[in-house]
């Protein structure tokens, strides 16, 4: 009952100051040393009851276990705060920091800090991870920006059944997936700077997405990603990642691009219709890599058509690694771009996520419709072909440049319907 009336005067004090802009009910919230949960979900709710608001968060510290947003809410946290998780699991609900569940017009904004702090779960996923930072299902029209995420104990942003949701200057520094989005349409991803242990972006059924200016440093993958309609601009990729993948210890950037389409996720979207144009990539293994095969988690649902424009990838150990489905879908579109062997590297092809690559060459494709190469460059010093493919129905080429390349024959082409060299 005590616990109850502090609550109560502490609402009442805190509303009497609370600031309201352009009509909008607010809530601002000091710190102070102890868990502050049933305060901040309290200022959540006192906001949801009167019709929707802002809870604000002033520069310090504020310690809480797991909250639920409401519709029309949203948390903007002041420069120099930071909204600290609890290290103990048990005051988490949802399995998340942040929760929320069918709601509409929510965000979180502001130049503070969301801290995971690393909350250890021994039952969680690989024996060790806690709580999602921010979960969000069957939410539409989300506003996510200026904030920095660290020490996620699990996936930073976690959406699924998710629409229109806007992510823009987020930092998001160690943990596990950065932007983690399955079945969600209509999502904006502007001026990100995203530097995690695990995928950068992941996510499969996926529609309508874009993704711009974005800084992306992992020590998984880049991209894990299966949808249809993507497009992503002038991004900068590169590795090896700042923070290491912490079930392998291992900091190696394994791809910028990868599909993800798991079978026992019950994909049913196919991808494809990408636009991957002016991006940067220093030291990342593979660049793109499609196993309709036996990929890891790439067998649910074919890829269709992609295209590349504008890209500069450097320090690389493969450029495409594609084996299609064999009802030939696959196609591909390159131009205008260039592709540079990692120096000095000792490299004999190997395993992607357990899968055997088809040999070291840069360029290695498999089952496909179209694949066609306009002013690109692959430079590797090599005396094997850099580009193997097999196969298809039509293999165009147009100024493709093979630099280094000790072999007369730089390329093999077999059972290909159509070769225009």
């Amino acid at each position: 009952m005590k616990n109850i009336k502090s609550l109560v005067v502490f609402l009442i004090v805190t509303l009497i100051n609370a600031p309201v802009f352009a009509g909008v009910f607010a809530v601002k919230l000091s710190p102070r040393p102890s868990l502050m949960t049933a305060e901040i979900q309290a200022a959540i709710d006192s906001c949801a009851a009167n019709g929707g608001g802002e809870v604000i968060f002033s520069a310090g510290t504020f310690l809480c276990g797991g909250i639920e947003l409401k519709s029309k809410v949203s948390l903007f946290l002041e420069k120099g705060s930071i909204l600290q998780g609890s290290d103990k699991y048990a005051d988490y609900q949802n399995d998340a920091f942040i929760f929320g569940k069918d709601l509409s017009e929510v965000g979180i904004r502001g130049e503070g800090t969301i801290d995971g702090v690393d909350c250890y779960n021994p039952k969680g996923e690989e024996g060790f991870r806690g709580p999602h930072c921010i979960r969000f299902i069957r939410c539409t029209n989300i506003t996510l920006e200026g904030f920095t995420i660290q020490k996620l104990a699990n996936w930073a942003i976690n959406c699924r059944y998710c629409s229109n949701g806007k992510v823009d200057k987020v930092s998001i520094r160690g943990g596990h997936d950065g932007l983690h989005t399955r079945f969600c349409s209509n999502f904006k991803v502007s001026d990100c700077d995203f530097r995690t242990g695990d995928d950068a972006f992941a996510g499969n059924d996926n529609r309508d997405f874009v993704i711009t200016g974005c800084k992306i440093n992992t020590s998984c993958n880049g991209f894990r990603m299966g949808c249809n309609n993507l497009i992503v601009k002038d991004c900068h990729f590169w590795g090896p990642g700042e923070s290491p993948h912490l079930k392998q210890s291992r900091n190696n950037m394994l791809s910028a691009f990868v599909h993800f389409s798991p079978k026992d996720d019950n994909s049913k979207l196919e991808s494809g219709n990408w636009l991957i144009e002016n991006i940067t990539v220093e030291n990342v293994d593979q660049f793109y890599v499609y196993n309709f095969k036996d990929g890891l988690w790439q067998t649910g649902q074919p890829v269709t058509n992609i295209h590349f424009k504008n890209i500069n990838a450097a320090g690389i150990l493969g450029a495409y690694n594609i084996i299609g489905d064999l009802d030939l879908k696959f196609n591909l579109k390159v131009e205008n771009s260039s592709f540079t062997f990692r120096e000095g590297a000792d490299y004999a092809g190997g395993k992607f996520e357990g899968a055997t690559l088809q040999s070291p060459a840069l360029f290695n494709a498999t089952n496909f419709e179209t694949i066609e190469l306009y002013n690109v460059t692959f430079t590797k010093d090599t005396a094997e072909p850099v580009l193997n493919c097999f196969s298809g129905i039509s293999l165009t080429f147009e100024n493709v440049n093979f630099k280094n390349s000790r072999i007369a024959s730089p390329f093999l082409v077999e059972d290909v319907e159509e070769f225009n060299p």
